[in-house]
């Protein structure tokens, strides 16, 4: 009983620490990131967005609503960070490195898109893409490292057991590597289309 206590807390730590984070690094990164490109793209400025807000307008409404939307992505990114950490392996640098670069590909992806009007006003859209790449990898590095060095420290990932448990282990992260560089393919091809 003591130790499924432990667990649990230690999960509520991860999903807290992601919320946390989420609202410090996506609404207030987000926040400074949106505030960096308007003043980039004056044109842009006072245009409603594709998601409905009118760009370079920073109220309190819309600046809470934010918060709590990426709080909220930010415990949802903690859930699938706490489902894949088996998937990880190699050094610690190596670990940290493949979450950054799989929250900043993955989501980047999900939010770059070349149809509508948000990427077309935003210029240079380099520096857009960018922006909306480096906040989710901000994101994937602070977890990891937060979660690892402060909750999970002592909270070994399963171990791999047997033929058949690694050869799973090692198909499922073949499989993730190559949803990873569609992801990344596809990014590519939405900046080339953009720029």
């Amino acid at each position: 009983m003591g130790r499924l206590l432990v667990g649990l807390a230690r999960v509520l730590g991860v999903l807290l620490a992601g919320g946390v984070l989420g609202a410090l690094i996506g609404g207030v990164g987000g926040r400074l990131v949106m505030f960096l490109l308007i003043r980039l793209s004056p044109a842009a400025d006072g245009v409603t967005s594709d998601d409905g807000f009118e760009m370079g307008r920073f109220t309190l409404s819309g600046s809470l609503n934010l918060l709590a939307i990426c709080t909220i992505l930010g415990v949802v990114g903690a859930v699938l960070y706490l489902l894949v950490r088996w998937l990880l392996f190699g050094p610690w640098w190596f670990r940290v490195l493949s979450v950054t670069l799989a929250a900043g590909v993955g989501v980047g992806n999900l939010l770059v898109h070349t149809d509508g009007i948000d990427f077309s006003l935003l210029q240079p859209a380099l520096v857009s893409v960018l922006a909306f790449v480096a906040v989710p990898a901000a994101y994937g590095a602070a977890l990891t490292v937060v979660a690892e060095r402060r909750i999970l420290a002592c909270w070994p990932v399963p171990p791999e057991t047997g033929a058949v448990g690694n050869a799973t282990l090692w198909v499922l992260r073949a499989v993730a590597l190559a949803v990873g560089v569609l992801s990344l393919v596809d990014l590519v091809g939405k900046t080339a289309a953009l720029v």
